[in-house]
């Protein structure tokens, strides 16, 4: 049987890795007559001051000097096998993804700003509005994640099976043009008992670095055994995934300021509430993707102060998350950068390191 190998190159940032990597997830999903391979592999530049150097070095006719690029790298092993698609996302990778596009002879993709890379260069350009008179754009109006929505629900079935009615809350913190005071935290935490106490429900809560110690600390002043089913602080040393929250909740609340986060609840096929504290300037591209998921009904948004009166309601999408992939992968074919167009029957998810599944 015919492989199909998509190699994600990545810098090691989270949220780059999430939105690559499920761009990965979804072409591979939807190829067809073929065994599909997604190989990871995390890639720095030695040194970040010679990033735009190298971009013009990966754009050299000349072959030598394309391969200058790959020096300058710390990279992962990169595969052995022959690689039919290479994508990445984040500036430190450009260079990277274009140098080995060129050097292979096969299409590339690049999620987010092209950094000056000519057109010709980029197969398939995704960003969230499209890059206005570019032939290779894609506008994905939602952003992609890693997210894996059946594998979430069978995580899930454990907790689902203790009780009580679930909804998950995923918190983060400042940034993004968000601000968290300790009057927010104590409205969150009053909004989930007043929440829990009404509709008999437990909390399925995950806190992350940027919430803080501050954060965390109020919060858990709120919840006890009986509110909260489980929950990840991030501090602590995690006992439940939160893959299996995202898949066990029947309602998934997500503060704003990480528009990964709200995209991983997005996906999930759920209502999702997104939650934003009094001080909210997010950037212009952050505020007009919320803005789209709630025009559509993928989210519904709300301030903190309001969550205490949050009602449930009959959930139905204009478009679903699913929906926007196929568009996405609709456009990626006619573009050339993935010739197969039906279902794969099978799937292999690798690592750079060994070929281990992640």
């Amino acid at each position: 049987m015919k492989q199909f190998r998509i190699l994600v190159l990545h810098d090691g940032k989270p949220g780059h890795l999430s939105q690559s990597y499920g761009l990965a997830r979804m072409i591979a999903s939807r190829c067809t007559r073929c065994e599909c391979e997604i190989i990871t592999a995390r890639a720095v530049p030695r040194l970040k001051l010679f990033n735009r150097l190298l971009r013009r070095l990966a754009m050299s006719l000349n072959p030598l000097l394309r391969r200058v690029v790959f020096v300058f790298y710390r990279i992962e092993t990169l595969p052995t096998e022959s690689v039919d698609l290479v994508l990445s996302f984040g500036g430190n990778v450009v260079a990277l993804n274009v140098a080995f596009s060129r050097e292979k002879g096969i299409p590339n993709a690049l999620i987010g700003n092209s950094y000056t890379i000519p057109s010709p260069a980029i197969t398939a350009h995704l960003s969230l509005n499209g890059e206005l008179g570019e032939k290779n754009a894609i506008a994905t109006t939602v952003v992609l994640c890693r997210v894996d929505k059946e594998h979430c629900r069978r995580e899930g079935l454990a907790l689902q099976n203790r009780g009580r009615p679930l909804w998950a809350l995923l918190v983060g913190g400042n940034g993004s043009g968000y601000g968290y005071h300790d009057s927010d935290w104590h409205r969150l935490g009053a909004a989930v008992q007043a929440l829990s106490e009404q509709y008999g429900i437990q909390w399925l809560i995950s806190t992350s670095r940027r919430t803080g110690a501050t954060g965390v600390n109020i919060l858990q002043r709120y919840v006890d055994d009986d509110i909260c089913r489980a929950a990840i602080w991030y501090e602590d040393d995690a006992s439940e995934p939160l893959d299996a929250f995202l898949g066990a909740a029947s309602h998934i609340f997500c503060t704003e300021d990480s528009l990964s986060m709200v995209s991983e609840a997005v996906a999930m096929d759920k209502p999702v509430i997104s939650l934003r504290p009094v001080e909210s300037l997010p950037t212009r591209t952050h505020g007009k993707a919320l803005a789209y998921m709630a025009k559509i009904r993928l989210i519904e948004r709300l301030d903190m102060s309001a969550m205490a009166h949050y009602r449930p309601y009959f959930w139905v999408p204009e478009k679903s998350y699913s929906a926007h992939l196929d568009d996405i992968f609709a456009r990626i074919i006619a573009l050339g950068a993935v010739t197969e167009t039906v279902r794969s029957p099978e799937i292999k998810y690798l690592s750079q390191a060994g070929a281990q599944p992640i």
